[in-house]
């Protein structure tokens, strides 16, 4: 490591030890990023209803306590597709990581390692599945996505199988891109790269925040027209793809990997069965975080759908608005196995890099335990409809 590579380090373990909420990374995230990366994991499509929904569905949440219960340790302990996890928060397949901060998906990947979880690797995270999976001590997961159809997506997964991924997540959400409209403020959209029309501003906005701009050089990332690192893995400047998935296709890529597979981007019980009947392992509760169709319902509303329909027979995960512990437990009281989410652990990667998502499981993980022994709950996996006094709608 470098002299300037270890300095940067030093400082991104001290902003970590500042951090008390994702709402303390979020205000820190804006002021190190540039406008358009910080917008790009801030934003959603549209007005943003949906991803406003998202995180207002958890106010209507009301836990039910038990009191005089003693002295109780919770245990976060749980699975997920066979896979046993330390905490029931996994880090979500999300575009263009390696632009957050140079510690980049591979960060990431350690960080959710360290704390006993589980990080998705996106196709288009900016850091290719070869160089991410052995970072990390343990399986990494693996979102497929594939504009160019089927042959991508087998390839993707021979190279992922290859490296000893360990699940398959298929995103079945995105047949075509939401209008993400902060980015085209930006002078940025499909397919959302640095070109002659818009390197001058983008230009002056790396030019305010040269630590981020100094500390990505420091350690070998390059932005170009292009984008950073290297080409083929979804580098050009805010990129995103449509990826048109079919029933037909999940089916076929049931029977060409051979772990567990889960299908993401699901808000009812008829979708969930239909992802079951082709072979799924699990099933994510999804709306993109608001990013795809504005004016979908809010995860949380659409869980308990899913939960009956499939809940008996493959795990079910949902995203999408939380921010805090409690909005863990509310979600596993509901019937979901675990949780992902994506802009904290953003937040946190941007604002300290990967101390500040270690910082931000650590933060959500004590905000799990305050809860649950306040409600009086000794495990994760106790939790069901019974510890709610009063339904979310």
């Amino acid at each position: 490591m470098s002299v300037f590579a270890d300095l940067f380090a030093q400082a991104d373990a001290r902003a970590a030890e500042r951090l008390h909420s994702v709402r303390d990374a979020r205000r820190v995230a804006r002021r190190r990023l540039p406008a358009v990366v910080f917008d790009y994991i801030d934003g959603a499509a549209d007005d943003e209803l949906t991803m406003r929904r998202n995180e207002a569905a958890f106010a209507g949440v009301t836990f039910r306590q038990k009191a005089a219960v003693g002295r109780i340790v919770p245990s976060l302990r749980t699975s997920v597709v066979g896979r046993e996890i330390d905490l029931p928060i996994l880090l979500a397949p999300c575009g263009l990581v390696r632009l957050m901060h140079a510690d980049g998906a591979a960060g990431v990947a350690r960080a959710a390692a360290s704390r006993g979880t589980v990080s998705v690797l996106s196709t288009v995270a900016g850091s290719p599945v070869e160089v991410v999976a052995p970072a990390s001590s343990t399986p990494l997961w693996f979102q497929v996505y594939a504009a160019g159809g089927l042959p991508e997506a087998d390839a993707l997964c021979d190279r992922a199988a290859a490296v000893g991924v360990e699940a398959l997540v298929v995103t079945v959400d995105t047949p075509a891109l939401g209008n993400r409209e902060r980015d085209v403020r930006h002078g940025v959209s499909p397919p959302l790269r640095v070109d002659a029309r818009n390197a001058a501003p983008l230009g002056a906005q790396v030019l305010m925040r040269p630590r981020w701009a100094a500390q990505l050089a420091a350690t070998g990332v390059r932005l170009s027209r292009r984008g950073a690192g290297p080409p083929g893995h979804g580098n050009g400047l805010l990129s995103s793809v449509a990826s048109p998935f079919s029933w037909e296709d999940v089916a076929h890529l049931r029977k060409r990997w051979a772990g567990p597979l889960l299908v993401k981007g699901l808000l009812s019980g008829e979708d969930a069965r239909r992802a079951v009947d082709a072979g799924a392992s699990g099933v994510v509760v999804s709306n993109h975080g608001g990013r795809q169709l504005d004016g979908a319902p809010a995860t949380l509303d659409a869980l308990p759908d899913v939960v009956a329909a499939v809940g008996s027979y493959a795990d079910v995960l949902v995203d999408g608005g939380i921010r805090r512990g409690a909005h863990v437990v509310a979600a596993l009281a509901m019937g979901a196995r675990a949780v992902l989410v994506g802009r904290p652990y953003l937040f946190g990667l941007a604002a300290a890099g990967e101390r500040g998502v270690e910082r931000i499981l650590d933060i959500l993980d004590a905000e799990m335990r305050r809860t649950m022994t306040l409600m009086g709950c000794p495990a994760v996996t106790d939790l069901g409809p019974e510890w709610l006094a009063a339904p979310v709608h």
